[in-house]
């Protein structure tokens, strides 16, 4: 009875595990679940196959960093938003 009880208390401890296991990972790749990682002016998109998250920077901010680590910047800050250097 001892062994019975101990297996089943084997297996309920796994059972938890991986139901943990498998509700962090669906958060963390969620568009619903803090931006799906995506910074605050950027905007994002999950590929509904892969699950695969975008991000995509908000109008009126360029991507400053890459395509896998977007980094959303105002557009004005960069180079004077395109502007010469007397511009205002």
């Amino acid at each position: 009875m001892i062994l019975h009880g101990r297996l089943v208390y084997a297996w309920l401890t796994l059972l938890v595990i991986l139901l943990l296991a498998f509700q962090g990972s669906f958060a963390k790749g969620s568009c619903s679940h803090n931006n799906g990682g995506c910074g605050k002016n950027a905007l994002c998109s999950e590929n509904r196959k892969t699950s695969a998250i975008k991000c995509t920077c908000k109008t009126g901010y360029t991507n400053t960093g890459s395509a896998v680590h977007v980094v959303c910047k105002d557009s004005c800050t960069i180079k004077n938003g395109g502007c010469g250097p007397h511009a205002a």
